[in-house]
């Protein structure tokens, strides 16, 4: 929605002294009146709900993919199994940090 519509609709809230207190004194802050701080933070969370949503709906067919993943055995990876092999338990169980001898 363009921010830069013209204004026909009201919202009206009922909000605690202590509320209106917090959203005053923060709207203050950023030199803004408190409606425009109010619908700048409402409308930030609103489109991050939404992106969300977007993000983690997912077609029939992609459950259908994801269930078919989640029910199938694990492969092995052999290089991961490597590297298991060459810093992982031996060395815990000794009681070092595998990471200080892993280099980038």
């Amino acid at each position: 929605m363009d921010e830069q519509q013209t204004k026909s609709e009201r919202m009206n809230i009922r909000v605690s002294a202590d509320a209106l207190s917090t959203i005053r004194e923060a709207a203050a802050l950023q030199g803004q009146d408190m409606t425009s701080f109010v619908m700048g933070a409402a409308m930030e969370r609103a489109r991050a709900v939404l992106a969300e949503d977007q993000l983690l709906r997912l077609s029939p067919q992609a459950v259908t993919q994801l269930e078919r993943a989640l029910d199938r055995e694990p492969a092995a990876i052999p290089q991961l199994a490597a590297l298991f092999k060459k810093y992982g338990t031996d060395r815990q169980e000794k009681g070092t940090d595998s990471r200080e001898h892993v280099t980038a």
